[in-house]
């Protein structure tokens, strides 16, 4: 947060710079929530020594919007307080509103998804609304709480209602890697065979390994409804991260083909990393025995 001191006509400068300087850090703590390159305070203290007044004037800027406060009296300290104390009353009646607004955008955009996923179902003849367990499991993914979040995508992968999917489907394309793979996997137990392309294209370019490992599980009990997916497991054997390499092994050591088991004699042969070797090993010994 940039700052802005002036002083004028003040005797002793030192006491009340550190004053408004440990004011000023209040005020920080309460504005966090912004880009800081994005917020100002302006401190003006000035001393009328002739009337014996101080006068303490404070503007603060935030994106789209600027609070202020005037104060003028005897005490130079109660001058300053009652300024910033203003200033952090108005910050909190700001902070209280922008919360209003976030919730209510939330809401509309939770209304505005309820009623596309109503229209998927109508289309496809499902039942018009979820169960209320599955509603309450949607109203988990939207918490601001990740435990709860990936509490509610594990309800809904367990409850596997199909009007559910189109519920969690924009949680699929989030920033937040956790929401991509816990969406991933509960989509996948929930839409069956059809789910297949979408996993496909979230092991081939999707950057986290473990949203890549979410397909991979999530195809696993699938195998057979696409000649695609075996392909796919292979070459994820030659995944550049450890933990999706040893996923990959784990799941084509225990297919019953030969392009499975000739992967993983291959793989064997090729591997460089201590725990893939180790899972490689453990792999072989099943297709010896």
């Amino acid at each position: 947060m940039k700052r802005i001191i002036e002083l004028k006509h003040v005797g002793a400068k030192r006491h009340v710079w550190s004053l408004l300087e440990e004011l000023i850090d209040r005020v920080e703590e309460k504005v966090q929530h912004f880009k800081q390159d994005t917020v100002s305070i302006h401190v003006v203290f000035e001393e009328n020594g002739t009337h014996k007044l101080y006068r303490t004037s404070l503007s603060c800027h935030l994106p789209g919007h600027t609070v202020a406060a005037h104060e003028e009296r005897r005490d130079a300290g109660e001058s300053i307080r009652k300024a910033f104390a203003e200033i952090e009353r108005q910050l909190e009646k700001q902070k209280a509103t922008l919360r209003h607004e976030r919730q209510v955008r939330r809401i509309k955009r939770s209304q505005r998804v309820v009623a596309l996923a109503l229209a998927v179902a109508a289309l496809a003849g499902l039942p018009a609304s979820a169960s209320e367990k599955a509603d309450e499991a949607v109203r988990l993914t939207e918490s601001k709480d990740l435990y709860q979040r990936q509490l509610g995508f594990l309800r809904l992968e367990a409850l596997r209602e199909p009007g559910t999917t189109a519920l969690i489907q924009k949680h699929l394309e989030s920033k937040d890697p956790d929401l991509r793979t816990y969406a991933l996997r509960a989509f996948a137990a929930i839409d069956g065979p059809s789910a297949v392309p979408l996993l496909l294209n979230a092991l081939k370019t999707d950057k986290h390994p473990d949203v890549r490992r979410a397909a991979l599980l999530g195809l696993e009990p699938l195998q057979a409804s696409s000649p695609d997916i075996l392909p796919a497991f292979i070459k994820a054997l030659k995944d550049k991260k450890t933990e999706v390499r040893m996923t990959a092994v784990d799941i084509v050591s225990r297919i019953d083909d030969p392009k499975a088991k000739d992967a993983i004699r291959t793989r064997a042969k090729r591997e460089h990393n201590g725990n893939v070797r180790r899972a490689l090993t453990l792999a072989m010994r099943r297709l010896d025995g």
